[in-house]
């Protein structure tokens, strides 16, 4: 199987829809061709390349039981409204018993890629399609293959893919869900895989989509498998959705009231707030999660702090810690309660690095409360690290 992938081309929108038409119809005129559309921002763009380029496409939406609710709303419901014509494709009931009781960080990625490509394989003979196109974009590459994106060709078999990464595996940061898949297709297109998340949100503007599309919040391909850390189980997931809704939305809700709108671009350049989540576990102090330590990804217990809340003195020393993966402030706690959440709120340009967003205490207070009313809550942290040397997820 080949992929091919549009390399290094313009950066202004209307000259990029250009060049990926013109990739697009080099590849994949007169193919019928499977489109991933998650909802998320990369494959919302990918899906309207095709639709630019008239490629004959299928747009799938895979409920796997692991996406978010978003204001109370399943998230297949809200892309329905966004893109009607997309096939919604329910595979909760076979899917979730291969991730339920694996706690391994990467093996919970390898077993979430193998039932993810297996899911869309079966749709791929059934609709005979040609290729696959996905939204694979530049960090996705990158932390994969640990290359730039220029040091890849256009058109790559998985045997070169998989050659180039081994002289490369200092460089590797962790594995993706829709890299490194062999597919029953004959290649997979990726039209957005050199682009980063700002350089697409400029894109759907020149698409004019709404503005709920445009700033809709980074979602990782593993969705929330990668916010649990440990075994996933029905009880843990439902928990999160729950306060994962919660964060999520609060701080938008904050953003729009302040700014009309749910991201800025601050005076570093970066987006804010890039990703908003609650990330969860039970005795989170006591459990290894990911930190990024000279490009590579370490496992190592979270420290806590309960002083005085000072929001630069707690950022810097998150920065320099030694011995942990992150620094966890500690917002609230019931004693009763079962599981820990972390609130984790970033600014990027692109994902590779990220600052934490200084969110008023008075606000993170607020949304302690409101998730300690949710029953089996435990203790409540914020997580003042940046990347590096914290990842931006957990798992």
């Amino acid at each position: 199987m080949l992929n091919y992938r549009l390399i290094d081309p313009p950066r202004e929108p209307e000259k990029f829809v250009k060049a990926a038409v013109q990739f697009l119809h080099k590849y994949a005129r007169d193919k019928k061709v499977f489109c991933a559309l998650s909802g998320g921002i990369d494959s919302s763009l990918t899906y309207l390349l095709l639709k630019k380029a008239n490629i004959n496409t299928i747009p799938v939406f895979i409920d796997h039981g692991l996406m978010r609710i978003i204001r109370e709303v399943e998230e297949r419901e809200y892309i329905k409204k966004l893109f009607p014509d997309i096939m919604i494709l329910d595979i909760r009931e076979q899917f979730l018993p291969k991730i339920l009781g694996e706690g391994d960080a990467e093996k919970k990625r390898h077993l979430f890629k193998d039932a993810y490509s297996e899911t869309i394989s079966t749709v791929i003979r059934e609709e005979a399609c040609d290729l696959l196109a996905d939204g694979t974009i530049l960090p996705d590459i990158e932390e994969s293959f640990g290359v730039k994106i220029t040091d890849l060709k256009e058109s790559m078999t998985i045997e070169e893919e998989l050659l180039l990464k081994k002289k490369h595996k200092q460089g590797f940061v962790k594995s993706q869900h829709n890299v490194e898949i062999e597919y029953d297709v004959k290649a997979t297109i990726q039209p957005v895989a050199s682009l980063t998340k700002n350089e697409v949100r400029k894109v759907l503007e020149y698409f004019n989509m709404p503005q709920e599309l445009v700033y809709r919040k980074a979602f990782p391909g593993p969705a929330l498998a990668a916010r649990i850390i440990g075994p996933v189980t029905y009880d843990n997931l439902n928990f999160e959705k729950k306060v994962h809704d919660l964060v999520e939305s609060s701080v938008e809700d904050f953003y729009k009231e302040k700014y009309g709108k749910t991201m800025v671009i601050n005076q570093n350049g970066e987006q804010e707030p890039f990703q908003v989540f609650a990330a969860i576990s039970e005795d989170i102090l006591n459990k290894k999660v990911t930190g990024l330590v000279d490009g590579k990804r370490i496992y190592e217990i979270p420290l806590s702090d309960s002083g005085k809340w000072d929001f630069k003195k707690l950022t810097k020393k998150a920065s320099k810690i030694k011995g942990y993966a992150r620094v966890l402030y500690k917002l609230g706690s019931n004693p009763e309660g079962q599981y820990d959440v972390v609130i984790r709120s970033i600014n990027s340009i692109d994902a590779r690095t990220a600052s934490v967003t200084h969110l008023p205490i008075d606000l993170l207070n607020n949304i302690t409360q409101e998730i300690l009313n949710i029953s089996k809550t435990n203790a409540v942290f914020f997580d003042v690290t940046p990347k590096p040397p914290a990842t931006i997820e957990y798992v």
